[in-house]
């Protein structure tokens, strides 16, 4: 195991530990309640889309749910990959750029049908709060519907990153809302691709704005 593996491992365990007992000290509610946990006792295929800067909580609500997450091939998507694994979920390398999601098809083709997805529809490096089309296409080929995901917190820690990413601090409360499935048509024009991909952004924007509202209610 050389230099890089053993960095790439360790930051993998601590960034692991860190997660799980941060998120200890976070009361987290979900709207509705243990939907991914619902979906996958009703046998149902999704992707779950959520902003880059969010990926944080929703995805440890969805650990251990042998759910594939898209992570990017930059260098910081490693140490994410890792982190991931230690949290118990199969990391796929791409983008949500065309190529990327064709990569993850070629693993949607060579694994069974009960597995849901996770991806970051404005990542790997942006535009934040931007969907690129790839998740349109993915659902698409998969025919699995999108289930759009965001959040409100009431304290965090925003990281200087193109995403600002949000880490919430200890004792925080945090609210996850689950929007409606977006079922995707298998056969689009162009056109039809652009308006699905707005439908996408606004729910999830609009979203957002409600997980923010209900959180921060004294």
């Amino acid at each position: 195991m050389n230099i890089e593996k053993i960095k790439y491992f360790l930051a993998g365990v601590l960034g692991a530990i860190f997660i799980r007992i941060l998120f200890s000290t976070v009361k987290i509610e979900e709207k509705p309640v243990g939907c991914p946990q619902q979906l996958k006792s009703q046998g149902k295929n999704v992707i779950y889309a959520y902003w880059h800067a969010f990926m944080l909580i929703p995805g440890y609500i969805a650990r251990n749910l042998g759910i594939k997450v898209l992570i990017s091939r930059h260098m910081d998507g490693e140490y994410i990959t890792h982190i991931s694994g230690q949290l118990g979920f199969d990391a796929v390398r791409g983008s949500t750029t065309r190529g990327g999601v064709e990569a993850l098809l070629n693993m949607v083709r060579n694994t069974n049908r009960g597995t849901s997805f996770i991806i970051t529809p404005d990542g790997p490096r942006g535009p934040r709060f931007i969907v690129q089309p790839g998740i349109i296409f993915l659902a698409q080929k998969t025919g699995f519907p999108i289930i759009p995901v965001s959040l409100g917190l009431t304290s965090y820690w925003e990281l200087p990153s193109w995403d600002r990413f949000r880490i919430p601090k200890p004792f925080s409360k945090a609210m996850i809302i689950y929007g409606d499935p977006l079922a995707i048509p298998s056969k689009l024009e162009k056109p039809e691709i652009e308006e699905y991909r707005e439908l996408l952004e606004k729910v999830l924007i609009k979203i957002g704005n409600e997980a923010e509202s209900i959180v921060n209610e004294v």
